[in-house]
């Protein structure tokens, strides 16, 4: 098939780009490049592409060249690829569900995907066009609007070969990710202090980090290690006992989850959102209901078998599963199959 990916303009699509969308797109691409398909990038300059990349823009919001409204940027990028649709089977939006008013102009058919949770904006857009092809990351992503039905549910996967098994941990657990009240790191903190357990944390940081978390690191009970990618966050993610996600909202999905597990460390998470879905309690790790439960939850984690947490995790989460399950999506879409 002709494959249009139209990604959003945070960052460049490649590998590592700090920003989770593009990352995804990335290895999307790439998979579905592998399975025999020509895949067409639209997106910033500088992005990285198994196929054709269409730069719409020379770098991602505000860079040089670029325009400074990110509103902007997407609609100049999602035009783009509807200008040039007539080339496509399908077309793949990644950018929230803005294509949705411009399906009438399209020559092909269009998917849409939002990677995160959708808000009452979302779903009026949707409800304005019933019979757009929307998919959905998570069964909880949608599930506040009953009335709208994704025509697949489509978990994110993960280049599995970047993430490494480490039967033997060291003797502290983690936390990785933005710093944001609703991720929870004060918790985390909370949490691995109330346990005497060495607590790691990594994260670009930002306001949050320095006013809130940072008077509360003293490099031994609670130390910051700054932001990681590649090997540096498989060695993070591999060394933990276990991967502390205490969030306080429900989020669509949490690719870090993942990632965890293919390191064979099991998670402890707040039961919101997703989590449920990624999380098979008493198998990768365990669910909480309250601060008490997620204490629970953190010393359970330690009993797991590692091994297995990583092969059911590769089942469940590979890239190639991911691609291949999109690809269904794109024949049913184009062809009705």
């Amino acid at each position: 098939m002709r494959i249009a990916q139209i990604s959003t303009l945070s960052a460049p699509v490649r590998r590592e780009t700090g920003c989770s969308v593009e990352s995804l797109i990335w290895l999307l691409t790439r998979e579905l490049a592998r399975l025999g398909n020509e895949v067409t990038v639209f997106g910033t300059g500088g992005s990285q592409a198994d196929g054709e990349l269409v730069a719409t823009l020379p770098g991602p919001y505000g860079a040089p060249g670029s325009l400074d409204d990110w509103c902007l940027c997407e609609w100049v990028n999602l035009c783009r690829a509807i200008a040039e649709s007539g080339r496509f089977d399908v077309l793949h939006s990644h950018a929230y569900l803005w294509g949705i008013p411009l399906q009438p102009l399209s020559r092909a058919p269009i998917v849409h995907t939002t990677h995160i949770v959708p808000d009452d904006n979302s779903a009026r857009l949707w409800e304005m066009a019933p019979q757009a092809n929307v998919t959905a990351i998570s069964q909880h992503q949608w599930s506040a609007y009953p009335n709208l039905k994704p025509i697949a549910v489509v978990p994110h996967g993960v280049d599995t070969s970047q993430f490494t098994l480490r039967e033997k941990p060291d003797d502290y657990v983690c936390y990785l990710g933005r710093f944001t009240s609703g991720k929870g790191p004060l918790h985390a903190i909370e949490a691995a202090r109330a346990l005497g357990i060495p607590l790691r944390m990594a994260g670009p940081e930002n306001k949050y980090y320095r006013d809130q978390v940072k008077p509360l690191v003293d490099g031994h009970a609670v130390e910051y290690v700054g932001f990681v990618s590649g090997a540096a966050r498989n060695e993070l993610l591999g060394g933990a006992k276990a991967l502390l996600y205490p969030i306080r909202y429900p989020e669509a999905f949490g690719l870090v989850l993942v990632e965890a597990m293919l390191c064979g460390t099991p998670v402890a998470a707040m039961g919101l959102g997703a989590v449920p879905e990624i999380v098979d309690a008493g198998l990768t790790g365990y669910t909480a209901g309250s601060k008490e439960e997620f204490l629970g939850a953190v010393t359970q984690c330690f009993r797991l078998n590692r091994p297995q947490i990583r092969q059911h995790a590769e089942r469940r989460f590979s890239a190639e599963r991911m691609a291949l399950a999109y690809a269904g999506v794109y024949e049913k879409v184009t062809f009705g199959k």
